[in-house]
């Protein structure tokens, strides 16, 4: 079940690490679903040339294309549609703050947006140590016990370049805390 709790949480925690709230559309267009979603994956196409977003990540480039947001540091909020295999961390759709970086895109602001996203975890599971991060593609994966937080990472499109991250995903965040008290690991 989400929490919104945590999503309210993380709103106030990134805008005092300077990410703006904004809202953000939950549908773009197929140019813009295409440049994140993975080529083997099919979208969810709402009408002709309209797909449901599978991250803010998406939103954040469709107002970017449109002109309609500076460059800056932003956070919103947006459900998030995908067709992944399900199992106990993952749905047809869930809950997520994403964070988007387009004023310093560089691996020392990487590093910034990853560390202040472990921090806001640790607040919850109280045992930093059992972070890991796992390289991917373009960036990182945040773990904890196992299981996936969030992702961040730099992408670039034909239009911007940018530093994307997973403010808090819910309920994979009540999961994973769920998980660990389960399992007496304080």
């Amino acid at each position: 079940m989400i929490n919104y709790k945590y999503i309210a949480e993380s709103i106030t925690y990134y805008e005092e690490c300077g990410f703006k709230r904004i809202e953000a559309p939950w549908t773009v267009s197929e140019y813009i679903d295409s440049i994140t979603r993975p080529e083997h994956t099919l979208p969810y196409q709402v009408s002709t040339g309209k797909n449901l977003v599978a991250s803010g990540e998406q939103s954040f480039l469709e107002l970017y294309l449109k002109g309609f947001l500076p460059l800056g540091q932003f956070q919103t909020v947006t459900p998030c549609f995908r067709r992944d295999p399900r199992d106990a961390m993952h749905g047809k759709y869930f809950l997520k703050n994403e964070l988007i970086k387009t004023d310093d895109v560089s691996r020392d602001a990487l590093m910034q947006v990853l560390i202040a996203a472990e921090d806001f975890f640790a607040k919850y599971l109280k045992t930093p140590n059992k972070f890991e991060r796992f390289v991917t593609a373009d960036g990182y994966d945040i773990k904890y016990n196992g299981y996936e937080l969030g992702s961040y990472g730099i992408r670039q499109s034909e239009f911007l370049t940018w530093i994307y991250g997973t403010g808090c995903a819910e309920p994979r965040l009540s999961r994973v805390i769920m998980n660990k008290n389960t399992k007496r690991d304080k």
